[in-house]
């Protein structure tokens, strides 16, 4: 039988998520703009026909701190996410949501109380990307100097885990009875104090959401680091992921299932969504005319700029037509160790030609029938269960091109859903109640 197909959106609450400068489109095209909800009105609605998992949301709590991420709305401005998020489920009713919120910056009790509520509003089509920050710039929009170190910032989340967890599981699943003729809404002895005193946290509680069906949002992790996926072998139900080919992913797929194996847990069960940015068109020419013009629109400085955020280092003080081997990253490290691996002569300049926007031979683009055999190879080479689909322009139009156009293919093949088997992110992610 062959390897199903999974789907995401990937977006940002911001002019471009992704790819630079893809907030620019024919004026006339436009029906509605980024920041109003009717825009992600019309981008749920078309992925939850698509029969798409999710929409998931990375999010960062700082940017424009160079002229040029102001200049180019490199991931800048940024809005809040949850707020949209809380909004669009109302939208959609089959369809997943994903936000990215940090445990740097996040209070573990607030950020467990706001994604509670959210599996009860959503009844449990919500998860949570979980990151612990990279950059400097968001710790200084919270009054603190720098963060900790790249290792340090996974400790506290391991230890941020446990609260939550805690928390998630301090009422025993029969305390809410709701009795009105007894007038008793919960019993007592089935509320408990978390009580929790560790190294950085502290928290008492009860924990004041009662608990879904779920117990928790569903988990996600994206750290492609030594740290970030010992961390996501751990904790994460559904891993997001990057990979130049699929040597790299199959290297990434065999390192995570080593990992949790080792934990007693079973690699079947963690889903990977790779990231992707396909374009597909009526004819093959079209499509790598459209691409082409895409990326030759980028300029250099903008993908740098994109970089410097990533990597939390201001890449206009290196010549960037040195090999980075060397080059100490304190940022999304993993992401830049994967174009290290790749090629051990790399410079700055090679990386940027590519960097979120892959290259004029990227195999996702051209017919509806080219980007499903690109699709299916990757999967079955590489591993993993699907992908996460980034928009390289208006995004209403683009998913609307990958629903008319490719879902068709894959369905047609049998690799796709034809419709929604069960209502949780959950179920459309493993096939089973939760």
């Amino acid at each position: 039988m062959p390897k199903q197909v999974h789907l995401a959106g990937f977006a940002l609450f911001t002019p471009a998520p992704h790819m630079p400068l893809s907030w620019i489109y024919p004026r006339e095209k436009i029906r509605h703009k980024w920041y109003e909800g009717e825009y992600w009105e019309s981008v749920v609605r078309t992925l939850e026909r698509g029969k798409f998992d999710m929409l998931f949301f990375a999010d960062s709590l700082a940017g424009g701190t160079q002229p040029d991420q102001v200049r180019y709305a490199i991931q800048f401005p940024s809005h809040d996410p949850v707020s949209l998020i809380t909004y669009l489920s109302a939208v959609a009713k089959k369809l997943g949501f994903a936000v990215t919120m940090s445990t740097t910056f996040y209070p573990p009790f607030l950020l467990a109380r706001t994604l509670s509520t959210l599996d009860h509003l959503t009844k449990g089509r919500i998860g949570w990307n979980i990151v612990s920050s990279t950059s400097t710039a968001e710790a200084r929009n919270f009054g603190l100097e720098s963060l900790p170190a790249h290792d340090d910032r996974y400790e506290r989340a391991d230890e941020y885990m446990q609260v939550c967890y805690g928390l998630w599981n301090s009422w025993a699943p029969d305390a809410v009875q709701m009795d009105m003729e007894r007038k008793v809404f919960a019993d007592p002895s089935k509320v408990h104090r978390v009580d929790f005193q560790g190294q950085w946290y502290r928290v008492q509680g009860p924990f004041t959401v009662i608990p879904s069906d779920r117990r928790r949002p569903f988990l996600f992790q994206a750290g492609q680091s030594d740290r970030g996926r010992a961390f996501a072998a751990q904790h994460a139900e559904g891993i997001f992921s990057a990979a130049r080919g699929v040597k790299q992913m199959h290297a990434f797929c065999e390192d995570i299932a080593s990992r949790a194996e080792r934990l007693g847990r079973n690699p079947d069960d963690i889903p990977i969504m790779w990231a992707g940015q396909p374009l597909v068109a009526e004819s093959a020419s079209e499509a790598r005319e459209r691409w082409a013009a895409i990326r030759a629109r980028i300029p250099l400085e903008a993908s740098l700029a994109q970089m410097s955020m990533h990597f939390n280092l201001d890449l206009s003080q290196f010549d960037i037509d040195v090999p980075v081997q060397d080059l100490d990253v304190p940022g999304t490290r993993g992401l830049f160790e994967m174009y290290q691996k790749y090629d051990v002569n790399i410079t700055l300049r090679d990386i940027a030609k590519t960097y979120l926007t892959g290259s004029d031979t990227n195999p996702l683009v051209g017919t509806p029938s080219q980007v499903a055999d690109a699709m299916q190879h990757f999967l079955e080479e590489g591993g993993g269960n699907g992908f996460q689909i980034t928009p390289p322009f208006y995004a209403p139009d683009y998913y609307e091109d990958l629903v008319n156009l490719l879902v068709p293919e894959l369905q047609k093949r049998g690799v796709y859903r034809d419709d929604y088997t069960g209502t949780t992110l959950r179920e459309h992610l493993l096939g089973r109640p939760g």
